[in-house]
């Protein structure tokens, strides 16, 4: 007998990350397997998926404002009213909320209803060691009435109250296995080597350090360039810093793509700078085609997915241009070096195959639908 789930989040319009490609592949994986699925969002009707739906799976579209934006207390309700419409329509017995900052919507819209709630976080906690809002916000409290809630690594588990860690589950994201590799060893097509990125452009990445970082590195490497890959509020910044470093015409700036296994299988470094993560969905895609990386030790995530000196290098703490420029450094100089982690990282991250993640999904809820 099919069950009903739902997946939440703030909007899937146009939204290129790991977080909206995660949602819609557990999303359609569960449909396709017979599941009653859909995804709610506090979307506008004429909201679009970058990533592909399945058709069988419904998308509520629950908008009262424009997503990601403060919302005024009687919006705040009709969204609540509009979210609860849509659980008693489709009937669902479990709602998947990613990440927590959404929870008090979705607790309140599923009063009386019998609905379990899971909170699916997808980012490690230290995002409030970055930002103003304090870990101990509503949102943050409500997972003491959640059924159980999903963290991306082990080693986030420890940074959840004691009394909340029974409940955590360990789910990281699917990688699909690729079919092109790239050959960190030997120059493309054009003669050039590159050091890829590939993330939204906000402070989070911090795109800023890498700048930095490479500008030291240019003119000894005069055959290398950066390539970043993304969309995102800091892309008039990172252009008039490159400009200002001098190295607007080594660096490139594209657009996301759908392309995107074409430049993992073209280049041959990749760097992922960010401040903080969930499951880094780039980097552990640049693994699977071969590519060595660098990132910040400091930087939750990351450090999960990097091993120091087997699949890449980790520079010191969380920011350090002057550490980051050495790590760097040490792969551009060793083409040896980056072929022998670029093969450890294809077998490293093996163990994020979706035959080993799709059934971890499937036992948090019936854990959650079976009570």
């Amino acid at each position: 007998m099919s069950k009903s789930y739902a997946f939440a989040t703030i909007s899937l319009d146009n939204m290129a990350g790991g977080l909206e490609r995660n949602i819609i592949r557990v999303a359609n994986r569960l449909s396709k397997e017979g599941n009653k699925v859909a995804l709610i969002t506090f979307d506008w009707e004429t909201a679009n998926s970058f990533y592909p739906i399945e058709e069988e799976v419904s998308w509520y579209k629950v908008a009262t404002s424009k997503p990601h934006q403060p919302v005024s207390f009687i919006n705040r309700l009709k969204l609540i009213l509009k979210i609860r419409r849509a659980l008693k329509e489709m009937n669902t017995s479990v709602i998947i909320c990613f990440h927590h900052g959404i929870l008090a919507r979705f607790l309140l819209a599923s009063i009386f209803l019998r609905v379990g709630v899971v909170a699916s976080e997808r980012n490690s906690l230290t995002i409030y060691d970055h930002i103003k809002r304090s870990k101990w916000n509503l949102n943050f409290l409500l997972l003491a009435f959640v059924k159980r809630i999903t963290v991306q690594f082990e080693t986030y588990r420890k940074t959840y109250p004691p009394i909340w860690r029974r409940k955590i589950d360990v789910i990281p994201n699917p990688v699909y296995p690729s079919n092109q590799f790239a050959n960190p060893g030997e120059r493309n097509k054009d003669g050039k080597y590159s050091i890829l990125t590939v993330g939204r452009l906000c402070t989070q990445k911090n795109y800023v350090s890498l700048l930095k970082a490479f500008a030291q590195l240019e003119r000894e490497f005069p055959d290398w360039e950066l390539i970043i890959i993304g969309d995102g509020n800091d892309h008039v910044v990172l252009h008039e810093l490159a400009d200002k470093l001098n190295i607007n015409e080594k660096v490139k700036f594209i657009p996301a793509t759908d392309e995107i296994f074409t430049y993992y299988s073209e280049a041959h470094i990749f760097c992922l700078p960010s401040q903080w993560e969930g499951f880094p969905n780039s980097l552990a895609e640049a693994q699977a085609h071969g590519l060595p990386a660098v990132g910040f030790k400091g930087c939750a995530g990351v450090s999960d997915l990097i091993d120091h000196q087997r699949n890449g290098l980790l520079a010191e703490g969380n920011g350090n241009v002057e550490s980051l420029k050495e790590m760097l450094q040490l792969l551009m100089a060793a083409p040896d070096k980056r072929i022998e982690f670029g093969n450890i990282a294809v077998q490293s991250i093996q163990q994020y195959a979706p035959e080993n993640i799709y059934p971890l999904w499937k036992k948090t809820i019936s854990k959650v639908a079976d009570h």
